[in-house]
């Protein structure tokens, strides 16, 4: 790459099951029109969720309240993600 150019896209692996669970769902109603603008948006609607509890634990803070007794912060931030 050349001096000065920003990188404008990067790859992400993700594993075949859920690419196949995609790929049903864009070929079904035809809503999106690649596997790339599916995961764009699912994306950024993850990113405005995440982006809302995180403030509305910053605001539980500032009150001095239990940030895990706001509600939808019951169990953490990343509640979608599964222990190993």
């Amino acid at each position: 790459m050349s001096e000065g150019r920003e990188k404008k896209y990067v790859t992400v692996s993700l594993p075949i099951g859920i690419i196949k669970a995609v790929d049903a769902l864009i070929r079904d109603p035809g809503y999106w029109p690649s596997r790339g603008a599916f995961v764009r948006e699912a994306c950024l609607e993850k990113i405005w969720v995440e982006r809302r509890k995180l403030k509305a634990l910053r605001n539980a803070v500032e009150m001095s309240a239990n940030p895990c007794e706001v509600e939808g912060l019951a169990g953490g931030l990343n509640q979608g993600i599964s222990p190993r």
